[in-house]
């Protein structure tokens, strides 16, 4: 075996530009390099357990917002000598190109989206040789290079790793708010690949759990004292060339990001995952229905192609409306329609809901002196009127420092937005909640931050007995995170009606 002094990129320089403009996101950049450590390992499963008694396969991806890097890190099988002269030429396909790291664009691509260098240190499972190079994006166009020089170091044959790192990173790195969504954008591509127990992925030390949604154990809707029955049907069909393997199933509740199909190829999530979610109308109905909201489930498909960045299938698509209407008629077979029970099953029957109303209708009110509706308004109207009032109570609320806070984000135009909510104890205010859009500033970038502030000193939260435990509050607080988007979206475009700010604040209590 010859040493490798250097390794082609053959491509024009000045196309690197290029792949910094390409619309793609930081969680689909990132499963490129999962994607080539994954393959790695279970081409090569039985020689690394072989290699080493109690072998469990780590990637590793940590982003560095200090220091300016990102940092791959897997313990696979490392890029070997035949593969390692092919691998850093955009669009040399791989010698087997039906596995996950099919287009040899994924690594070179992805890192010069991300960064203006990187480099990629790696060791073969059974060479003796440790290969190391790196990229500088300015250099490459400067000097307008068509190799890269590898420097290679003698090691143990039995050791085998990969580390790129990633540094003076570009503006499509991601920031600190955006590394939750990356986990559970990441956690849901790789989600078959997690349940094994085979594979762990960690950002920033923290694993990746693969999604999991309860599914709905109920009688039909019809015979509500009829047997339980477990609302999922095993998928298994295939049309021409075409194949779909999976489940179809109802949620046990609604929640927010597990409704949908999620589309998968050779076990990789690439349609539905995390926000992206898919909905066939064919198959869903019209946004807001039960069944939209309730119906779930995972497809492992064979014979579409897929997008080179793999968030997408290209082509096809009338094959494959055309499988998820075969699909449709699957779910209707008469002795277990689970459209029919998505549509119509309720989690309470109307009779149940009927008690409730009841209940709450006749419960006893305090026995204490109430204010007619009619001066509640008028003292809302005198209050809301005094804009003096208002400002100092807002700057109350403001200034009210966190007992605690949760964090998340949401997107929205092509901009990550960080979404704080703050929960505060200010005895000296009227205000339950209050809502501001403020910017947060790092060294390195300024993030959009909306916040929603919540009071828990307010006498609102005195006046039930409900609230007693953390869970108790919950519900109200999934209330005023709906309140604020509907608040924030109504802001950014214009409102032609009153409503329309119920409309925004009902769609949203839907999802959370």
């Amino acid at each position: 075996m010859n040493p490798i002094d250097k390794v082609s990129i053959a491509l024009q320089p000045s196309v690197y530009n290029t792949f910094r403009a390409l619309n793609n996101t930081v969680a689909l950049t990132l499963s490129e390099y999962v994607d080539n450590s994954v393959q790695s390992f279970l081409n090569n499963k039985e020689r690394l357990i072989e290699n080493n008694t109690g072998y469990v396969f780590n990637i590793t991806i940590n982003v560095d917002q200090k220091g300016n890097q990102i940092i791959i890190s897997d313990n696979a099988a490392g890029i070997d000598f035949e593969n390692y002269l092919r691998a850093f030429e955009p669009a040399n396909i791989p010698l087997d190109n039906t596995k996950l790291n099919e287009f040899g664009m994924g690594m070179k691509t992805a890192s010069v989206w991300l960064a203006d260098k990187w480099s990629v240190k790696t060791k073969a499972l059974g060479e003796t040789v440790e290969r190391y190079t790196e990229f500088d994006i300015h250099k490459v166009i400067a000097e307008n290079k068509e190799e890269l020089i590898v420097q290679e170091t003698t090691k143990s044959k039995n050791s085998h790793y990969t580390e790129i790192v990633l540094s003076e990173l570009s503006h499509n790195a991601p920031s600190a708010y955006q590394m939750d969504k990356i986990r559970r954008h990441l956690s849901s591509i790789y989600r078959v690949f997690l349940r094994t127990g085979e594979i762990n992925i960690y950002i920033n030390d923290e694993p990746l759990e693969a999604p999991e949604f309860e599914i709905l154990e109920a009688p039909f809707y019809k015979e509500n004292n009829g047997e339980n029955i477990l609302w999922k049907k095993e998928i298994d069909f295939k049309l021409g060339k075409y194949k779909a393997k999976g489940f179809v199933a109802i949620l046990k509740s609604i929640q927010n990001n597990a409704n949908g199909l999620v589309l998968l190829r050779r076990g990789r999530v690439i349609v539905g995952g995390d926000d992206d979610r898919f909905f066939p109308p064919s198959l869903f109905g019209t946004a807001g229905n039960f069944r939209y909201k309730r119906l779930f489930g995972e497809l492992e498909l064979e014979g579409f192609n897929v997008t080179f960045n793999k968030n997408g299938f290209s082509g096809d698509s009338e094959n494959l409306n055309n499988l998820i209407d075969a699909l449709r008629d699957e779910l209707r077979y008469p002795n277990f329609n689970l459209l029919s029970q998505a549509d119509n099953y309720r989690v309470k029957t109307r009779e149940e809901n009927t008690k409730i109303a009841e209940k709450l209708t006749k419960t006893p009110k305090k026995d204490v002196e109430k204010v007619p509706i009619t001066d509640k308004i008028k003292q809302v109207e005198d209050f809301s009127n005094n804009k003096v009032n208002i400002e100092k109570e807002e700057l109350k609320i403001t200034n009210a420092s966190s007992i605690g806070s949760i964090v998340d984000s949401f997107d929205h135009e092509d901009k990550t937005y960080k979404f704080l909510v703050d929960l505060i104890n200010e005895d000296e205010s009227d205000a339950l909640y209050s809502v501001k859009l403020t910017i947060e500033k790092n060294t390195l970038i300024e993030t959009p931050c909306l916040v929603c502030k919540i009071n828990m000193a307010h006498p609102f939260f005195n006046r039930f007995e409900q609230f007693k435990r953390a869970n108790d509050y919950q519900p109200i607080i999934a209330i005023f995170k709906s309140f604020a988007l509907a608040e924030f979206l109504a802001s950014k475009k214009p409102i032609s009606y009153t409503s329309d700010l119920r409309t925004l604040f009902n769609s949203y209590i839907v999802q959370d």
